[in-house]
């Protein structure tokens, strides 16, 4: 069934890196083969030149763009100020230019850290944190939870045996 997988994965594919890289993974894997998902390439919304995914402005000379990481359609994007609001906690409305929908900065991108995501603005509440953010928040949250119970079983263990 593998060996299917990456033969169709192949034939869709169509490009040589591709190919090269599903006859590296059948190599590497035998017939049983795993496939990984490849990075996605961002591009500039206005001149088209190819970004970083964390860039919050175009590296063209010509261009310089501010960009941020929508979100909602999860991709590299120019926004524009919606609502400018006022409050140590609030955060300024900006509308992505490619789906057009609500969001705020990040709290992690406000705090002077490597971020670059637009959180999800709603009607009564926002989001605090980016996609992006959110996901390494979870990441760490269960690695946190996994050497906790590590440690617990570990002393249990420790008592029993000594």
């Amino acid at each position: 069934m593998g060996s299917q997988a990456l033969d169709s994965a192949r034939a869709r594919a169509g490009d040589g890196w591709a190919n090269k890289f599903v006859d590296f993974e059948r190599a590497r894997h035998g017939a049983r083969g795993i496939l990984c998902r490849m990075s996605k390439t961002y591009r500039c919304p206005v001149c088209g030149n190819e970004v970083d995914v964390a860039a919050t402005v175009c590296s063209s000379a010509a261009c310089r763009a501010e960009l941020a990481f929508c979100s909602h359609c999860r991709d590299i994007t120019t926004y524009v100020l919606v609502e400018e609001r006022r409050g140590r906690t609030a955060r300024n409305v900006y509308r992505c230019d490619r789906c057009q929908r609500l969001g705020v900065k990040c709290y992690t991108w406000l705090s002077g850290a490597y971020c670059n995501g637009l959180a999800r603005a709603g009607t009564s509440v926002d989001m605090p944190l980016c996609s992006g953010c959110s996901g390494r928040v979870a990441e760490v949250s269960r690695n946190v939870i996994g050497w906790t119970l590590i440690g617990a079983l570990g002393g249990l263990l420790k008592r029993k045996g000594g």
